[in-house]
């Protein structure tokens, strides 16, 4: 099949339809499509606007129909674990601001006891060290619940979408790093629009199987991201 060359600087191919989605900038799959995979914004497609009736468009549609279909569009599902390694930066970011509060107290105290009153005791070495330590330590909790938060707000930026879905092909790739390997998951999605879009999603552990191939359900996803695909038998 012969394929299409797209230079940087365009946002099209020659026959008129979009490269990448005006509203998330994310690329787009090589099919027709009435909506982005990734933000669910309208497209307007000059080449073809009539959506192809796709093989899978049967069983997608009996995911619709459905009767845990309107549970599974209700629910919703676990962040991505960017959204976590933010939360835990926050987290930590308690801990640090209490040690160095209490390093603050401790320089305080020490002081106070000095003979020569408690600006004099604050200039001790001991004190100076306490007070040292308490300042860089807020200043780290200042910056962990900083950076945290940031990682949290940039993970939910894109709109969190459920829709009837099949998987039709996976793919993975593993890093490995010092003595352990950590596995990505990159998944096929077909919608119900007929869009379809490749979606990361990280491996959970040899304990957890990934989801399998021609599987029917509802996607969660968020931008590039898949949250978790929740399968519905038909």
């Amino acid at each position: 099949m012969a394929t299409e060359s797209v230079t940087e600087s365009s946002s099209s191919y020659p026959s008129g339809r979009r490269v990448e989605c005006p509203q998330c900038g994310s690329k787009l799959p090589d099919i027709p499509v009435s909506l982005c995979p990734y933000c669910a914004s309208p497209l307007e497609s000059a080449a073809d606007k009539r959506r192809l009736e796709s093989v899978n468009a049967s069983r997608i549609g009996r995911v619709l129909e459905h009767a845990t279909y309107d549970e599974a569009i209700e629910w919703n599902p676990p962040e991505s674990s960017d959204w976590y390694d933010g939360a835990r930066l926050v987290w930590w970011g308690g801990p640090s601001a209490a040690v160095g509060l209490l390093s603050l107290v401790g320089a305080v105290l020490a002081a106070s006891g000095d003979d020569e009153g408690l600006a004099a005791g604050l200039m001790e070495p001991g004190s100076i060290l306490l007070i040292l330590i308490g300042v860089g330590l807020l200043g780290l909790a200042v910056w962990l619940r900083s950076k945290g938060k940031a990682r949290q707000e940039a993970s939910v930026a894109r709109p969190l979408l459920k829709r009837a879905a099949l998987i039709v092909d996976r793919r993975s790739e593993t890093e490995i790093s010092g003595w352990t390997g950590r596995t990505t998951y990159y998944f096929t999605v077909e919608f119900e629009d007929g869009g379809v879009g490749e979606f990361r999603f990280p491996g959970l552990g040899a304990q957890e199987d990934p989801y399998a191939t021609n599987l029917p359900g509802v996607a969660y996803t968020r931008g590039a991201d898949l949250l978790l695909f929740r399968h519905i038998r038909v």
